[in-house]
């Protein structure tokens, strides 16, 4: 049998379903791939998988083509299944429930009032018209910060201790404008690198600065710029927009240039290069 992925579409629904799906000897290496494709198949079809506007979490990317390319609706492709995506995003569903049943055990809305919101949507800015939405990991109301957790490898914990890269500082700020702009004081922000290879939760790095409306707003105009550029020259022609984002400069080791469809070449690797000339 193949995966069903929907209802069978012949099913008589005037008889009562099994509790269970009967015996039916299937091959135990058939069973696993029948696995691994439903695991593929809902990763792949996950919320954050799909999204196909720009959200706070790519606008400040160093990369002027990425940007540009993202803000054109430019189809991006991952290089197989994002595993490890997905593992950051199970870590962070986890770390939801923990709040969400510290604020049940509490009674906090019958009586505080909630002090942390859990994967709440705020509106950080708008772009050439469009409004740009995201999902803050928490917000702690009391405290008036906003924390993300960041689900790392040993060399981006490493790096870390120094301070976060600009598109991680950058997303920060723009959660905390929008909680602001909706009304909500944030003064700080914050990251928890939390590490995915590490056996205790010690080796975390807990990062946190001021809250700078001026970082925000700059990468949103930054971003604004790129996005009125692509709509005007759509206006004399497609290609002349896809032209225009192709040229534009491409940042150093950039990993997502690759997902593109105007990927640069793979560079050559130099010690099959050299076997070449042997």
């Amino acid at each position: 049998m193949s995966l069903a992925f929907a209802p069978p579409p012949d099913f008589d629904y005037t008889q009562p379903a099994p509790w269970h799906q009967a015996f039916e000897g299937i091959n135990p290496k058939a069973a696993g791939q029948e696995l691994r494709a439903l695991i593929e198949h809902s990763i792949l079809n996950q919320p954050r998988s799909r999204q196909k506007t720009i959200g706070p979490s790519e606008i400040g990317t160093d990369c002027d083509h990425c940007l540009a390319a993202k803000l054109a609706g430019w189809q991006s492709t991952e290089q197989g299944v994002p595993w490890l995506p997905f593992v950051g995003t199970a870590v962070h569903a986890a770390l939801e429930e923990m709040v969400i049943q510290y604020e049940a055990n509490r009674n906090a809305a019958n009586t505080t009032g909630r002090r942390y919101l859990t994967e709440a949507r705020t509106m950080v800015g708008v772009i050439d018209g469009t409004e740009i939405w995201g999902s803050t990991d928490l917000v702690d109301l009391a405290a008036g910060v906003t924390f993300d957790y960041k689900i790392v490898g040993v060399t981006t914990l490493r790096s870390a201790k120094a301070g976060p890269s600009n598109v991680y500082r950058v997303q920060q700020h723009l959660y905390a404008k929008g909680w602001n702009d909706a009304g909500h004081r944030i003064d700080h922000v914050a990251i928890a690198y939390l590490p995915r290879n590490s056996v205790v939760l010690s080796d975390a790095v807990w990062w946190n600065e001021p809250y700078d409306r001026d970082i925000a707003q700059t990468a949103l105009d930054r971003a604004n710029g790129f996005a009125v550029n692509v709509r005007a020259l759509r206006s004399i022609s497609e290609a002349a927009a896809d032209d225009y984002i192709r040229a534009l400069p491409r940042a150093k080791n950039c990993r997502d240039c690759a997902r593109f469809p105007d990927a640069p070449p793979a560079p050559a690797d130099p010690f099959l290069d050299g076997l070449d000339r042997v």
